[in-house]
């Protein structure tokens, strides 16, 4: 079969989503399967919405055995306009179209249109556009569509992040799926609530390569970068969504009570980080801020980490987790649904309240001043990263999830 995958970032771009997608495709492409990407020439997040930031060129070009196709995004602000009052009009698959975050892909259509598609893959909210062109492709050409959603849900009262995942014109799309697939059981029970039918759900996920996140060298990354004391590690996009901001705040109360930890931060940013740090590094003399990194460099981090900080409230599962626990570090997160669901039901670390700075302090001196208590976390994360999250188990359930929902449309 020919297998579509539709999403707004690739490779060479990491991130979760995206590094499971490719490992998807190309075990897809290992079972005889023919697999094209069509994605946008985005890098950094905000080329999505204004020129000058990182961005890949718009070619054809193949990752081991999987084509890939990027198309230019449109920046002309009067289309951009008026496509935005289009987006305002009550019409769902107005919205899915035209309304934030939104943005226009020229010929993207087009080009789906000539493939000859057996399956479309779309995928992850809230990319209404992205999403939406693969859903009405697939509807046109009478093909089965799979989304993976990965719906951030934040936390419980507050609803500054959920609202942007489960707006009615989203739910609406993944009511015309054939097949939702879920991180979590969290995930799955709230889009049932919101309204996807409950037989278009499954909770299968994405999960870890243990080889390209453990074996590294806490020598080599400590000399490399001269650290000398306990590090406190998060990995991935810095952000203030992704509590990179309330980290860097927790770390410069504990500096002021003596500490010698150091903060390493590995991974893209946002520019309103960016500028946070500029007006903040004098305050923080113990904090390694890293670009993007290699599966080498990766290993090497959570070698030399005493403990991974990820108190996030926009996240669909938690991969940085999982590579953590895969190293037996335990891990801090922020408390949400979802991370309650995989570290307090392992066991495998903490969860704070989201932005709370004091008590994000409190948690991370508590497992520094703790070699014993860290141990058992990490091991008991461990145990639950490799007996459910193993990438190449989940792999194969979501290879055999489109292939049984291919076969299921050729017989209807």
């Amino acid at each position: 079969m020919h297998v579509v995958f539709v999403l707004p970032r690739f490779f060479p771009y990491r991130g979760g989503y995206e590094n499971s997608v490719l490992t998807l495709a190309k075990y897809l492409v290992g079972r005889d399967h023919r697999v094209t990407v069509f994605t946008t020439v985005a890098d950094d997040l905000e080329a999505f919405w204004l020129p000058g930031f990182k961005t890949f060129p718009a070619e054809q070009t193949s990752v081991d055995g999987v084509t890939v196709r990027r198309f230019s995004i449109c920046y002309d602000v009067w289309r951009r306009r008026a496509t935005r009052m289009l987006g305002m009009v009550p019409y769902w698959r107005w919205k899915a179209q035209y309304w934030r975050p939104g943005f226009r892909i020229p010929g993207l259509e087009d080009a789906l249109c000539a493939a000859s598609a057996d399956l479309i893959h779309i995928g992850p909210l809230p990319y209404n556009t992205v999403m939406y062109a693969g859903l009405r492709t697939a509807e046109s050409k009478g093909v089965p569509v799979i989304a993976t959603p990965c719906t951030h849900l934040g936390e419980e009262g507050n609803n500054q992040v959920a609202k942007f995942y489960v707006q009615p014109h989203l739910i609406a799309m993944l009511q015309r799926c054939d097949r939702v697939l879920c991180m979590t059981a969290t995930e799955q029970r709230r889009l049932q609530q919101r309204g996807v039918p409950p037989d278009k759900l499954a909770v299968i996920g994405y999960g870890i390569d243990v080889e390209s996140a453990t074996g590294g060298s806490a020598e080599r990354f400590c000399l490399q970068y001269k650290v000398d004391g306990p590090v406190v590690l998060q990995l991935g996009m810095k952000a203030f969504e992704k509590g990179s901001i309330a980290l860097i705040e927790a770390m410069k109360i504990l500096w002021s009570r003596g500490s010698n930890a150091w903060l390493v931060m590995a991974g893209p940013s946002l520019s309103a980080f960016d500028d946070y740090l500029a007006s903040n590094a004098k305050d923080c003399p113990r904090l390694l801020s890293l670009p993007p990194f290699e599966n080498q460099q990766k290993r090497d981090f959570l070698a030399a980490a005493t403990l991974v900080a990820q108190p996030s409230r926009v996240e669909s599962l938690g991969l940085a987790v999982l590579e953590a626990w895969a190293n037996a570090k335990p891990a801090i997160a922020a408390d949400i649904a979802v991370s309650r669901e995989l570290v307090v039901g392992a066991g495998g670390g903490v969860v704070v309240p989201f932005g709370d700075s004091s008590r994000l302090a409190d948690a991370i001196e508590d497992l520094l001043s703790n070699p014993k208590l860290r141990r058992e976390m990490g091991l008991r994360g461990q145990k639950k990263a490799l007996s459910e999250y193993q990438s190449g188990y989940l792999v194969r359930r979501n290879a055999e999830e489109f292939e049984r929902v291919v076969s299921a449309r050729g017989k209807s």
